[in-house]
């Protein structure tokens, strides 16, 4: 969704230390049990009867005093029949079948609005491959502070944007199976001007035919992005507990999986998969739940001659707390726009599109983890699905 640059050093010491890791990737992490249990709240809207998504409960609290409603208009349970086609469409009443500008998508991506059909009770967005055809993009693959331009075989790929927008305090989730292919498959938000971004699910589902992307395949990637146009500046949280792993999971590639975001304010997010709760990011403090269900409350360690520290592990340098409490008590730096690119007193507050849709990431691509043209030619493997995509706003009871 974005050029991901600093996440190059980052995967060279993934990559580096898969051959004799466990899987642990915070060294000694306190983990405290959560002390407030998600409760299970009981869906009430009468708007929610005979949508897909009909029983299935909501995991935020709305708030005292208040009740979730669906919202109508932005949701959609895929529940009819829209044949791909090259030209531009409006399909559900609720969606276009392309990027919400005439950007073509990051490195060797080229999106294309024939790779997106709704069928079979789903919204169906495939990558492809024209023989021969290639695309150039400039990346810091090497990560030595300059560009290189790069030349792969492109990558046809799905994307739609929404027809309304959506504003917090919102809740999203929608119920994916995730492209068994090393692509990422993708349900975000993103302000009109680009300048601010809530990724809902990310996830490099596939292995490879080779193994290559065995790391990234078994997480996903709960994330939120602050930007600078011009020049190009791109924030987004690497604490370790930004990239989820479920026990017994090696692969998402193939899962169906339900995951949301609770947009609560302009300096708290929470994500939900399955309908628990495993990350919260909270003005100055990160909470994150670990493969084994415990909590570990950390918060980031200052701005220092104007980037975030990293740690020996690669991730985001962070401190480590007892509590959530304490670690909003002890942090002085935020979590959602530490280096000010919004200058707007480091606020998600834009109205959002959302979008949907695959990706070839030119910093997964430099690296080799693009799809081979044999792995490609399995379209099942290479199409992302969602049965259904559901968007609530607290509202007053009266």
């Amino acid at each position: 969704m974005k050029m991901k640059i600093s996440f190059l050093l980052l995967f060279s010491v993934f990559i580096s230390l898969k051959s004799c890791s466990n899987g642990d990737d915070i060294a000694n992490p306190i983990t405290i049990t959560d002390p407030d249990p998600d409760p299970d709240i009981v869906l009430t809207d009468p708007d929610d009867q005979g949508f897909d998504w009909e029983g299935v409960d909501i995991p935020p609290e709305a708030g005292e005093g208040k009740f979730w409603k669906l919202n109508q208009e932005a949701s959609d349970d895929f529940n009819y029949n829209f044949d791909a086609t090259p030209s531009a469409a409006t399909f559900g009443g609720k969606w276009t079948n392309f990027y919400h500008n005439d950007w073509e998508g990051p490195g060797p991506t080229k999106w294309v609005r024939e790779n997106v059909s709704v069928g079979d009770g789903d919204l169906k967005i495939k990558a492809t491959r024209v023989t021969g055809e290639t695309k150039s993009f400039d990346v810091d693959c090497d990560v030595d502070g300059v560009a290189e331009t790069w030349t792969l075989p492109t990558t046809r790929a799905g994307c739609i944007t929404s027809t309304t927008r959506v504003m917090y305090p919102v809740y999203v989730e929608a119920r994916v199976r995730v492209a068994d292919a090393v692509t990422a498959s993708d349900v975000w938000l993103l302000s009109p001007d680009d300048t601010q971004e809530i990724d809902i699910i990310e996830a490099y589902g596939g292995t490879g035919e080779d193994d290559r992307n065995l790391w990234l395949a078994e997480r996903v990637h709960l994330s939120h992005h602050t930007f600078i146009r011009n020049p190009f500046q791109d924030y987004q949280p690497r604490d370790a507990g930004s990239w989820w792993r479920k026990n017994g999971v090696s692969q998402w590639g193939g899962q169906w999986v339900r995951i949301g975001v609770y947009w609560r304010d302009p300096k708290h997010l929470e994500y939900y998969i399955d309908g628990e709760k495993v990350r919260i990011l909270s003005d100055n403090t990160f909470a994150s739940r670990d493969v084994n269900g415990n909590w570990s409350y950390t918060y980031p360690q200052p701005v220092s001659n104007g980037s975030l520290p990293t740690a020996a592990n690669g991730f985001q340098a962070v401190n480590q707390a007892s509590s959530l409490d304490q670690a909003q008590s002890n942090s002085s730096t935020s979590v959602i726009d530490p280096l000010n690119y919004l200058n707007n007193g480091m606020n998600l507050d834009k109205e959002m599109d959302i979008i949907i849709n695959v990706e070839d990431q030119n910093w997964n691509a430099c690296n080799g983890r693009t799809p081979s043209n044999s792995e490609i030619q399995n379209e099942d493997n290479h199409t992302f699905k969602v049965d259904w995509i559901r968007i609530y706003e607290p509202k007053e009871v009266n």
